[in-house]
């Protein structure tokens, strides 16, 4: 049998680069533009975040690599924190769901302006996201496919705005964004990292197989560094171009920056093709990331962490149940989060709010995978470089708490308070009744 041909160093860096440039970078300029172009200093330190994790997580593949990923290495810290992180992982799964809804909701305002306002975005995003629930029952496994196809689609504008909008560049433009937030620098900052790591959410799923690969124990931690590095690149590049191409004030309120950036480098034309482009790209990735959800919870019913239901299978093996309760739980939220914004706002400031959520949840699934990556190496010269990515890694999911306000802050909290809870009561359901 002839041997498989195993990928390199390079094109490995590319698979990693271009799985992470999805369509979470899509909705981030508007946002941005409410914080000003100083958010580069956020990419920045974002940037050497996600690094570090990357790291962190290329180096546990290689080395302890375990089925579960990040739930088996916080199992390995501590059995409540690895059922902890089950529950939070699953949650920012599907609330981050509800995020790439609103992105395809935003970019289609091209088309239909009023999805631009947040109660007739609130109420597509929930049409959309019940509409990707029933082709998901009924087997849609066809939407994974199509979802290569619209990461394509949807990295045109995003590559070629970082590439090619530095002609229309204004220095002059850029300076007068710098701090448009209304707080200090500092401040400004930090709230800017949360916006930015959503970007790189997904880090540690970007060490691909090992056995793809020639040299894993080389290659995967390298090329999962660069991969993430490159796509950082094009993600600071786009931003900030976009940043010195026109005012704050437009940008923040535009529904599909991209398609605003493509119109003025090609042409009016542009606006509507990239603006469809990406509302596929964002339709796509929400139905291969609903069957995700749907196999994440009946993988949790399964181990004992979640209720029977949510691991009741069809005889086509589809949680239908499990999917149903995801998409009742993405209903409230997003009814709840709309109400919240209605009387200002538009559509990117839904998906700043969600991103905000999803991204807090992943906080202490990534925290424990770096310091059980310090457990597993320990605290020596010969593994320095498991010792300061780990520290990193822990030093920016400190950071990244610090730009949450207080509500996001106390909620996340309080989930995670409230899942130990449910653990102290399997485990007290498990234990031998004494007389």
């Amino acid at each position: 049998m002839a041997d498989v041909k195993k990928i390199g160093l390079i094109a490995c860096t590319g698979v990693v680069a271009g799985n992470m440039m999805g369509s979470g970078i899509a909705l981030l300029p508007a946002n941005l533009a409410s914080i000003g172009s100083i958010a580069i200093y956020g990419w920045i330190i974002a940037l050497i975040g996600a690094i570090s994790l990357a790291y962190v997580y290329a180096r546990l593949a290689t080395k302890n690599p375990q089925e579960g990923g990040p739930i088996a290495y916080a199992g390995e810290v501590s059995p409540a924190f690895g059922f902890q992180t089950g529950v939070l992982y699953y949650h920012a799964n599907w609330i981050g769901n509800l995020a790439i809804g609103i992105t395809a909701v935003s970019y289609l305002s091209t088309f239909f302006p009023i999805l631009n306002n947040p109660i007739p975005a609130g109420i597509a995003c929930i049409a959309i996201v019940w509409i990707f629930t029933f082709v998901n029952m009924l087997g849609g496994t066809w939407v994974s496919r199509l979802t290569t196809i619209g990461l394509v689609l949807v990295l045109i504008p995003v590559v070629g705005t970082a590439i090619a909008g530095w002609y229309w560049f204004s220095p002059e433009t850029y300076m007068a964004n710098w701090n448009t937030s209304g707080q200090g620098s500092y401040k400004a900052i930090i709230s800017s990292i949360l916006l930015c790591l959503w970007a790189f959410i997904g880090v540690e799923s970007a060490a691909v197989s090992t056995g793809m690969v020639e040299n894993p124990q080389r290659t995967v931690p390298l090329a999962t560094m660069m991969g993430t590095f490159l796509a950082g690149i094009v993600y600071i590049a786009a931003t900030q171009v976009i940043a010195g191409m026109f005012p704050a004030h437009v940008m923040a309120s535009s529904g599909a920056p991209f398609a605003v950036s493509a119109s003025t480098m090609v042409g009016g034309w542009a606006a509507a093709a990239v603006s469809a482009f990406t509302a596929f790209a964002c339709l796509t990735s929400l139905g291969s990331w609903m069957m995700l959800v749907g196999q994440a919870g009946a993988r949790a019913a399964h181990d004992g962490n979640f209720p029977k239901v949510y691991g009741e299978m069809d005889k086509n093996g589809i949680p239908k149940k499990g999917l149903f309760l995801a998409s009742i739980k993405m209903t409230i939220l997003m009814v709840l989060i709309t109400v919240m914004n209605a009387s200002s706002g538009n559509a990117s400031d839904l998906f700043g709010e969600l991103t905000g959520i999803a991204v807090l949840l992943t906080m202490l699934p990534y925290f424990y995978s770096c310091i059980d990556l310090i457990r597993f190496d320990g605290v020596n010269l010969k593994n320095i470089l498991s010792l300061i990515a780990s520290i990193f890694g822990c030093v920016f999911c400190f950071i990244a708490l610090m730009g949450a306000n207080s509500f996001e802050l106390a909620g996340t909290f309080i989930i995670s308070l409230i899942i130990l809870m449910f653990y102290c009561r399997k485990i007290g359901a498990k234990a031998p009744v004494s007389n």
